[in-house]
């Protein structure tokens, strides 16, 4: 799984398997970053509340970028009705960008509520209780079937990331892989390494 972070960028360009996570309010110039094609992603901040101008700033000053591997529409933490009415206002937007609008999955979504055609990409949000739920797996084995890249939010232990790889997640992020970077970007690989000792747990078969 792909690690993006947002904010320590020279320790993020030293990790193959690390890229940027851009967020409203506190991206950098994107001159500065030395971005790689699919391997960094724009977020919405909604977790600490959104900012409408500041995400449309974010959107406008990374508009040349190539390589991006979604912009996450707003949502609303733990409501899945609100985020679907914040979707279908926000992803024309980001789709006329150029961009592919990530969904976020909310608690109390069902499968045919999803505007699967709609998606340019699957982000596992929501409580704990969700993220850890059968639902949240479902919906993240039927997006991968469908060729959809999945992501989950707010990985920053070793159960959460295992969780996550078990559901088939292509990228997920942390916001304790920003706080000491070189201490905790690496643990990924160990978490990763000692998962792979474990063969109960079939990994290689989910992934």
């Amino acid at each position: 799984m792909l690690l993006l972070v947002s904010g320590a960028s020279a320790t993020v360009n030293g990790h193959p398997d690390c890229g940027h996570l851009i967020v409203p309010r506190s991206w950098n110039d994107p001159a500065s970053l030395e971005l790689r094609p699919n391997r960094w992603a724009m977020d919405n901040g909604c977790f600490v509340g959104l900012d409408p101008g500041a995400f449309l700033r974010m959107l406008y000053a990374y508009r040349r970028e190539s390589g991006c591997l979604f912009v996450t529409a707003p949502d609303a933490v733990g409501d899945a009705a609100e985020t679907l009415q914040l979707w279908s206002f926000w992803s024309p937007i980001i789709r006329s960008l150029g961009r592919r609008p990530a969904f976020v999955a909310q608690d109390g979504l069902t499968f045919d509520r999803v505007p699967w055609p709609e998606l340019g990409a699957l982000f596992i949000g929501g409580t704990t209780a969700y993220k850890e739920s059968g639902a949240a797996a479902s919906l993240c084995g039927y997006a991968q079937s469908i060729g959809l890249w999945v992501h989950w939010g707010r990985v920053n232990g070793r159960n959460r990331y295992r969780k996550a790889l078990e559901a088939g997640a292509d990228s997920f992020d942390g916001t304790g892989f920003s706080i000491a970077p070189a201490v905790n970007i690496p643990k990924p690989n160990r978490w990763r390494s000692d998962l792979d000792r474990q063969p109960r747990l079939g990994l290689d078969a989910v992934r």
